[in-house]
């Protein structure tokens, strides 16, 4: 095998340039292939990124390719997985992998089945913030866990309708953000919950059946020109989640609690905490870091590079950073594990908290949610 990893993306709207600009600052891959649905948005991703070609099918795609990263809503996920793991690919799915868990098991076995390196797009194990609070966490800076406390209070305003408001398509609070979220308290402390009680929160009912648009930077830019109070709007139903409530417990009997809200305000968008025996540490995006001890003043803990989750540009260059660490750290296991020397090389630029994420990360955080899907229906805590 020889030349550099050759890399197609699959889809052009928000999450392909993410993907897309994740794998060029990686300098180690062929951006060969794009294709999408819309050809023309296609063609305009592609010149923006210097991508070779533009296919017309996925399945031209996969011919051409030795990477299948998937930039799709998560409705088109199973299908290329599985295709792409079909062919020999190794592949990388943005996250929530799928829209059930059982979709997402296929996935990870075909993958498995296949012998290809798979990955699911958990980028925040990569923020160099949440690192350092693994590596104090897991070096006993707190003591023993006892609770884990997160917040995110996301400051959206209503947005058009979208996939992002339909449950079937993998939308809602939960499967989207909430992801990430339950990715990182498995990664902070190092085993799965096992039970959940959980709620989700519809605020919104109804969403204006305004303007159809391809890349959600696009629906959010439109929703704040055009503003209107949360539950306003009167056009389609709106079916999926726009936040929750949570709880859960461990093996081990760490206590977890998490609160998303999309379209309410906070001075902080979000916070993320663990408490132990001998102390805490609590981190958001507008005070960063701090080691808190019983008797003592807090302590801020220095993190070159942390950042914040906020819709300015430097969060969304702190974002783009997420992506090229996740990227790197995808391509230098293609180079060790799938058996390609082009694509081998050094660790990434910084530590991430815990390993590559897979497809199997992907269908543990799936289970939590639908877990919580169901005691949201059951009013009881379910076993994960």
């Amino acid at each position: 095998m020889s030349g550099p990893l050759r890399v197609g993306v699959v889809g052009a709207g928000w999450g392909a340039g993410l993907h897309l600009e994740g794998f060029r600052r990686t300098g180690r891959v062929r951006l060969a292939v794009l294709t999408s649905r819309t050809r023309e948005r296609a063609e305009q991703l592609a010149a923006r990124f210097g991508v070779e070609e533009v296919a017309d099918s996925l399945d031209e795609l996969i011919e051409k390719v030795d990477v299948v990263s998937v930039a799709t809503p998560p409705d088109a996920h199973h299908d290329a997985v599985l295709r792409a793991a079909a062919a020999g690919r190794h592949v990388l799915c943005d996250k929530p992998v799928a829209v059930r868990a059982d979709q997402a098991r296929e996935m990870l076995e075909a993958a498995e089945k296949a012998g290809v390196v798979h990955a699911t797009g958990f980028v925040w194990r990569y923020d160099p913030a949440f690192a350092a609070m693994a590596r104090a966490v897991a070096a006993g800076a707190i003591g023993r866990p006892l609770h884990v406390r997160v917040a995110s209070v996301m400051g959206l305003p209503p947005l058009p309708y979208n996939w992002m408001y339909r449950r079937e398509d993998g939308g809602g609070a939960l499967m989207q953000h909430g992801s990430h979220v339950l990715d990182r308290i498995r990664v902070l402390l190092g085993e799965e919950l096992t039970v959940v009680r959980g709620e989700l929160h519809h605020d919104l009912r109804e969403a204006e059946d305004g303007p159809r648009f391809h890349h959600m930077l696009e629906v959010f830019d439109w929703a704040r020109r055009n503003p209107a109070p949360v539950g306003s709007a009167k056009g389609l139903p709106v079916t999926a989640d726009t936040g929750y409530e949570l709880s859960g417990t461990t093996a081990s009997g760490v206590r977890v609690s998490v609160y998303e809200a999309w379209h309410a305000s906070s001075r902080v968008e979000e916070s993320f905490a663990v408490h132990g025996t001998e102390g805490s540490l609590e981190w958001s995006g507008a005070d960063g870091l701090v080691l808190l001890r019983p008797g003592r003043d807090p302590e801020a803990v220095d993190v070159p590079g942390g950042g914040s989750s906020s819709g300015t540009g430097a969060a969304r260059e702190h974002g783009l950073m997420l992506w090229h660490r996740f990227a790197d750290s995808f391509v230098t296991a293609v180079g060790t594990r799938g058996g390609h020397p082009a694509a081998s090389g050094p660790e990434p630029e910084g530590t991430a908290a815990g390993p590559l994420p897979t497809l199997d990360d992907g269908l543990q955080v799936m289970r939590i949610v639908e877990a919580v899907h169901a005691s949201h229906r059951s009013r009881h805590e379910e076993q994960v």
